[in-house]
C-alpha cells in the first residue's frame, strides 16, 4: 500500500538542499576567511528566516484545516441526531400502528 506524501519530506528537503548549495557555493568562492564567515552567517539567517516563515504558514495552515474538518464533522453529527430522532419517530409510529390494528383485530 503507497504510503501518502504530505508534502512535509518536501519541505525538508528542500531546506536541505538549500542550506548545502549555499555552504558550497559560499566554500568554492576566493574569499577571505572574515568575509566568508560573514557570508555564511548571513545565509543561514536567511534560510532560518525562511524556514520559520514556512512554519508559520503551516502551523496557519493547519489551524485552518483543523477548524473547517471540526466544523465539518460538528454538522455532520448533527445531521446523524437528526436522521435518527426521524427514523425513531417512524419506528414509535409504526410500532403504535402494530400496536392499535392488533388491538382492533382482537376485540
Amino acid at each position: 500500500m503507497p504510503k501518502e506524501n504530505t508534502g512535509s519530506g518536501l519541505l525538508v528537503g528542500t531546506i536541505v538542499g538549500t542550506a548545502v548549495g549555499a555552504v558550497g557555493a559560499l566554500l568554492l568562492a576566493p574569499k577571505s576567511g572574515v568575509k566568508l564567515r560573514e557570508d555564511l552567517s548571513n545565509k543561514f539567517q536567511a534560510i532560518s528566516q525562511r524556514t520559520q516563515e514556512l512554519a508559520s504558514t503551516a502551523r496557519d495552515k493547519t489551524k485552518d484545516v483543523l477548524s473547517s474538518v471540526r466544523e465539518e464533522a460538528s454538522d455532520l453529527s448533527e445531521h446523524a441526531k437528526k436522521s435518527n430522532e426521524h427514523v425513531m419517530d417512524a419506528f414509535s409510529a409504526a410500532k403504535d400502528d402494530v400496536k392499535d390494528k392488533v388491538g382492533s383485530t382482537s376485540n
